[in-house]
């Protein structure tokens, strides 16, 4: 089953909250009709610069062409050597792996009629509970919209959250205080994320004051990317179990060697794949860490990847982070996974159970637009332009 072309297709959906966010959608044919689809999700972050997809297409051609698509082994050895890690929170390298890794994996299951998880060698569970985001605030006039999203998303089924915290600890503790007086008992929060915007230090004291505030069962990157012993020290004093997203597997045995971390932030799209998060998945057993898998807000054919790791982790200890299809509005598929109850349900169709309809991706390839500008605060906490902090800012 060789690989005869591989194709890339570059498209912009827009968010509920009024961004819209890049992607690039991977089809790999192999063999005489095989087909396999991935997805190089959500490109929208800093650094500011995007691919050259032509000439990134004619690379993954001469590289993979004429490669058994069976053998996802040697073909992820070289990627690795071609696209290597970058040590970068939205490393692009990882990015490109993760298409190929997903499309080979969603046309090895296809041949077979099988779902992925049958490829990952089985299925240990049908559903991972998951949050919903809520987003950075800047200003306190930001808190009422977001408690308003809460309430929105609680009568769809959505329980518990994820707080981005740190920018602005007036309004944070605005909406910690008022969302444990509007939501007590009806919506938990999985995690306070500080996203390394600030020190152990200052992260230390704002929990401190959050936990006057609220309940939540962790703490998410509490200090500078890569500063691994402020993230010991912040764990040292933190009540709470401590996450941080691993950028490649010997960041991996760094923060657990150094006693950084209790979780270990498991996601395909940094590192590379289903295959690279397997991995990581083990080395947190063999440590007895805990594993959550992370996000960077995938489409429908990124998430059911995610639905389909989560299948077959044998280490799944917090619930994860993947509601990217809640947060788009529109998207490449026939139909979008599912959720039920604040839980993503692992597709059972062949492959990864979600169908491309590319129809509607041919006319998606025309609008792949930069919608953030220069609006960094923007492009950071995923955020409009019309927000109330950047009306400010003027």
């Amino acid at each position: 089953m060789n690989i005869r072309r591989v194709q890339l297709f570059p498209i912009a959906t827009p968010r509920q909250t009024g961004i819209a966010n890049q992607h690039v959608i991977v089809k790999i044919e192999a063999g005489e009709s095989h087909v396999g689809w991935g997805e190089m999700s959500d490109l929208s972050h800093v650094p500011m610069y995007q691919f050259d997809l032509p000439e990134l297409a004619r690379m993954l051609n001469e590289l993979l062409r004429g490669r058994d698509a069976r053998n996802m082994a040697k073909i992820e050895d070289d990627l690795i050597k071609f696209f290597p890690d970058e040590g970068h929170m939205y490393s692009r390298s990882g990015l490109v792996r993760q298409g190929i890794d997903l499309a080979l994996h969603d046309l090895n299951a296809r041949a077979h009629n099988a779902p992925v998880y049958e490829v990952l060698g089985g299925k240990l569970r049908d559903r991972m509970r998951v949050c919903y985001p809520i987003f950075r605030m800047r200003s306190v006039e930001e808190v009422p919209g977001n408690l308003a999203r809460v309430e929105e998303k609680l009568a769809q089924g959505f329980d518990l959250i994820r707080v981005y915290v740190g920018a602005n600890l007036e309004a944070d503790e605005l909406f910690l205080g008022q969302f444990t007086d509007r939501f007590k008992g009806r919506v938990e929060i999985k995690s306070l994320d500080f996203s390394n915007l600030l020190d152990w230090r200052r992260s230390a004291l704002a929990i401190e004051r959050f936990e006057e505030l609220c309940d939540y069962m962790l703490v998410e990157s509490a200090a500078p990317r890569n500063d691994i012993e402020g993230t010991a020290q912040f764990r040292r004093r933190s009540r709470k179990p401590v996450s941080e997203h691993v950028l490649h597997i010997h960041h991996g045995w760094q923060l657990l060697s150094a006693g950084a971390v209790d979780i270990l932030n498991v996601s395909p799209y940094l590192l590379g794949g289903l295959r690279a998060s397997l991995r990581l998945i083990a080395l947190a057993e063999s440590a007895r860490a805990s594993v959550l898998i992370g996000t960077t807000q995938e489409l429908s054919l990124g998430t059911a990847a995610v639905a389909h790791l989560a299948a077959a982790a044998r280490v799944l200890d917090y619930p994860g982070d993947s509601t990217g299809p809640q947060l788009y509005t529109d998207d490449a598929v026939i139909a979008p996974v599912q959720y039920e109850k604040s839980h993503l349900l692992v597709p059972e169709g062949p492959g990864m159970g979600v169908e491309i309809d590319e129809q509607k991706l041919a006319h998606m390839t025309a609008n792949a637009e930069w919608t953030f500008g220069v609006d960094l605060a923007g492009v950071l906490d995923r955020t409009p332009q019309n927000r109330p902090s950047a009306q400010q800012d003027r």
